[in-house]
């Protein structure tokens, strides 16, 4: 017979890898243009809702074709974790990559957060992004 303590331990046991497997960095909120004391263009936070460790991962290095309007696109469909001790997240929010100790390749990307987490027992936030450059 299964025990909710345990079914509780083993949760939180998966939170803490899930955790650790966090290498990147992320400011998550909504941005404005602005421009940066040299004149070049750059993106300032208007609202942060979460800054701080994340998981940027794509699902596959697979392209889907989807056909929208008649065309045949291919996208890749990215995904960031965050803790579950983390804020909610909004359909739209911009999520900025400002560090990573796993893929130096992520730093500086950006986002947009399309769609909710998944909830329940889960071991992390993950939400579905797409990715703006």
């Amino acid at each position: 017979m299964i025990r909710a303590e345990d079914v509780a331990a083993t949760l939180e046991r998966g939170r803490r890898n899930a955790e650790v497997r966090m290498t990147e960095t992320v400011e998550v909120g909504t941005f404005k243009d602005d421009v940066d004391s040299d004149g070049a263009p750059i993106r300032v936070p208007v609202v942060t809702r979460y800054s701080g460790i994340g998981r940027i991962k794509y699902e596959s290095l697979t392209l889907t074709d989807t056909d929208k309007s008649a065309q045949v696109v291919a996208v890749q469909r990215p995904l960031l974790s965050i803790p579950v001790t983390s804020p909610r997240l909004h359909d739209g929010d911009e999520v900025k990559v400002t560090a990573s100790a796993s893929d130096g390749l992520l730093v500086d990307r950006t986002y947009s957060v399309e769609g909710a987490p998944q909830a329940g027992q889960t071991t992390s936030h993950r939400y579905p992004l797409k990715e703006l450059s």
